[in-house]
């Protein structure tokens, strides 16, 4: 004979989703419901408490009170812990109670797998939403700087401008004394060439 595996109030809550506080508010709240044995300090329940935990976690959110509820968990499909299971259906076949874990920890697992992915889209969200900004900053600095090298061209033109006008200001000053010093030059340098006198 199998002996079905034991669940503590932390096993019950560990494979139904919800903390061992609600577990513990809803055996004692519907204990008609539940069956249990208590070893010192810890009671065991049987693995069938999982699935009524169940049905009592998704009819509370029908709206019915607590004595409807009682009703249709004992009216419904499944035996109930104070039902013989004998009397209910002789054939059909319960699961092997590490199936039931097992179910257990497959939705516990898919739970922790859907809030990891709720947490990483979050900060996809929040890692677009800074990227955004950063580029937003890096484009004003690109505005900036371009804005700078426009006005800096403007006043290099600008200078450009001035030092050929002062060019042309200089050669035009320049030339007349430099025509006077080849002049000069060149009498000292043909002695026989007249003064500029006729004879």
């Amino acid at each position: 004979m199998v002996t079905e595996k034991e669940l503590k109030i932390g096993d019950i809550a560990r494979l139904t989703g919800i903390s061992e506080q609600d577990v513990r508010t809803l055996v004692q709240t519907y204990d008609s419901l539940f069956t249990c044995r208590t070893i010192g300090p810890v009671r065991l329940f049987p693995p069938k408490t999982v699935r009524i935990v169940r049905e009592l976690i998704e009819l509370s959110g029908k709206g019915l009170s607590p004595d409807e509820i009682v009703g249709e968990i004992r009216s419904g499909r499944k035996p109930s812990p104070e039902e013989p299971a004998g009397e209910v259906d002789r054939t059909a076949v319960p699961l092997p109670p590490e199936v039931v874990i097992d179910l257990g920890v497959m939705q516990d697992t898919l739970a922790r797998q859907e809030r990891r992915i709720a947490r990483l889209v979050d900060e996809l969200k929040r890692e677009q939403g800074l990227r955004v900004e950063e580029i937003g900053r890096l484009q004003k600095t690109v505005d900036d700087l371009q804005e700078q090298l426009r006005a800096q061209r403007e006043q290099l033109g600008v200078v450009a401008e001035w030092v050929d006008y002062f060019d042309r200001r200089m050669d035009e000053a320049t030339r007349p004394v430099l025509e006077r010093v080849r002049r000069t030059v060149a009498r000292k340098s043909d002695p026989g060439q007249p003064s500029g006198r006729s004879g």
